[in-house]
């Protein structure tokens, strides 16, 4: 089994890499995003933990987690983001462990946004998805109708290009075409054992 670790910022590509390492190399794909999204279903323990912690304000009228409002939320107010981020981080990083202990898959390649010292056991490599800036913007106002400002907002929060190379073990270039980033994955793969 060969755990890969998979980052980069909002906007650099990293669903296209997912995309290719899945259908074609058949990986299993566990994307952070999604586990914490599920650990938030009401009901759910990060749902518990966050309410309790936070009130009720974020929730809508079906008692869901209203992703908007919280994330407004955080946005503003740094004790709530490190408080959600205190709850929910630990969670997603317990859970996608307990994934790759039960998995039975060949290829595993781990999906996350945020840098976390703490898993940087769990994959033998950690491979960085870069683009540039410009190309980011572009993106994001093209998928998720972001304006420049939300979008240099989220960049702006989110790890340096430093941050992600000083940890990252491979970088995959982004700023060509999907067979230039599918090249370097057949590059990077061709000796997999």
């Amino acid at each position: 089994m060969r755990v890969i670790g998979l980052t980069g910022g909002v906007g650099a590509g990293k669903s296209m890499v997912l995309s290719i390492l899945k259908e074609e190399y058949g990986a299993e794909v566990i994307k952070a995003d999604e586990v914490a999204r599920q650990l938030m279903e009401p009901g759910m323990e990060g749902y518990l933990a966050l309410t309790e912690a936070l009130g009720k304000g974020f929730l809508n009228q079906e008692g869901a987690i209203d992703r908007k409002a919280l994330a407004a939320r955080i946005f503003q107010d740094d004790s709530a983001r490190k408080i959600v981020d205190g709850i929910i981080h630990p969670m997603v990083w317990k859970t996608i462990s307990d994934k790759i202990s039960a998995s039975q898959a060949g290829l595993i390649v781990v999906e996350f946004a945020i840098m976390n010292e703490e898993m940087d056991d769990s994959w033998e490599e950690m491979w960085y998805v870069r683009t540039s800036k410009e190309n980011r913007i572009r993106r994001l106002a093209e998928s998720r109708g972001y304006t420049r400002e939300h979008s240099e907002r989220i960049i702006a929060s989110q790890a340096s290009e430093s941050e992600f190379l000083s940890r990252c073990t491979r970088v995959i270039e982004n700023d060509g075409s999907m067979e230039e980033v599918r090249s370097q994955l057949a590059e990077i793969l061709k000796n997999r054992g």
